[in-house]
């Protein structure tokens, strides 16, 4: 990225997908995140005002200046000191939420479809924000993990079959954020029988006053949910 983005010492940080993000965490509800390439820990600190201490926050950063800050700062429940792709490897956990934020064009595409097929074993939702189209960033501040090294098109994520795709432009670049879900979807025929149960419930329970309670129950405890409402 360039000057249009806010910058602080250890990483870049887009701001133009934030709200989109928020958003997204809000509707997941996570119990754990796994914040690849951290930085100054702009998505921490997003993710706190989301979903408060409900849910778990790991940094992982490779650059051993910027992950020794993001300990001090106490912006997440942990940080590892590691290279995405390495970490993924040697991580045996499975995690709720990954969240690449303005970090995976760092890698080759060789590196990226190896991280993200890594991914799809290790967690149940996957979102990316990645600047398209931008392969001139060089090093900065003494990191060389800041190179963009991947020429990223709005259908370079397409064969993991994105649930969500937004395309955001400010100034003179675009910002992609991509939603993947690693959640088998319900047989079409399944799926309209359950939207029937759920709206004809509703109509039962709202004259007893209990239409609302069943929503903020779901809206606490659902993961997705929000199918059943179109």
């Amino acid at each position: 990225m360039d000057a249009t983005s806010n910058v602080e010492e250890g990483g870049a940080s887009t701001w133009l997908c934030d709200y989109i993000v928020e958003q997204q965490l809000r509707h997941l509800r996570p119990d754990d995140l796994v914040d690849f390439g951290a930085g100054a820990g702009k998505n921490g600190r997003l993710a706190r005002r989301a979903l408060g201490t409900d849910c778990k926050t790991i940094a992982v950063e490779g650059f051993e200046r910027t992950a020794a800050t993001l300990k001090e700062r106490g912006i997440y429940d942990r940080v590892d000191t590691a290279l995405l792709q390495q970490w993924v490897d040697n991580d045996e956990g499975k995690y709720s939420c990954a969240l690449f934020g303005d970090v995976i064009e760092h890698l080759t595409p060789r590196q990226i479809h190896y991280v993200l097929r890594k991914c799809l074993d290790k967690f149940a939702h996957v979102i990316i924000v990645v600047p398209l189209y931008d392969i001139f960033q060089d090093d900065a501040y003494g990191n060389e993990l800041e190179i963009h090294r991947s020429y990223i098109t709005s259908g370079f994520f397409d064969r993991y079959k994105p649930v969500e795709k937004h395309v955001v432009k400010g100034g003179e670049f675009s910002i992609m954020n991509l939603l993947i879900t690693t959640h088998p979807q319900l047989p079409p025929l399944y799926r309209r029988f359950l939207w029937r149960v759920f709206h004809v419930t509703m109509l039962v329970l709202q004259p007893l006053g209990l239409a609302r309670p069943l929503v903020d129950l779901m809206k606490r405890f659902g993961r997705k949910y929000s199918w059943l409402i179109r």
